[in-house]
């Protein structure tokens, strides 16, 4: 029987999906922490503008989420470094399940299954004045 990724598995696959997701947009990669509870999970360089960025995946039929109280952390954190802020939501599909229009088999993340990703890319994030 297959075995099911874990939360952390889930959160490092979402990161691989980020990082090709950067680097295909110019960004440079500083640094990529997989530790879920460490913000922010990416620092990353783009025209030499920092952005830190938290990364959430979750499986279908979810999209990972954050608190407003995480959001506003991130921006804390990132205003101290004088660092964009940007969200990174992402979520998974058991391809397979895609494929035979099985949607419970879509919301199972089995190691070394292919999926689907929905990921639309960064949401930045401000402080409201």
């Amino acid at each position: 029987m297959p075995q099911l990724m874990t939360k952390e598995e889930i959160h490092e696959f979402g990161l691989q999906i980020l990082s090709r997701y950067l680097e295909a947009n110019a960004y440079e990669i500083e640094m990529m922490h997989p530790n879920m509870q460490m913000f922010p999970h990416v620092i990353a360089k783009k025209n030499g503008q920092l952005v830190f960025i938290i990364a959430a995946t979750d499986v279908y039929p979810n999209k990972g989420k954050f608190s407003d109280d995480e959001k506003a952390a991130l921006l804390e954190n990132a205003a101290k470094f004088d660092a964009q802020a940007a969200c990174a939501y992402l979520g998974i599909a058991n391809a397979e399940g895609a494929q035979n229009k099985d949607k419970e088999l879509c919301g199972k993340a089995y190691k070394d299954a292919n999926f689907l990703t929905d990921f639309s890319g960064l949401e930045f994030i401000y402080f409201k004045d």
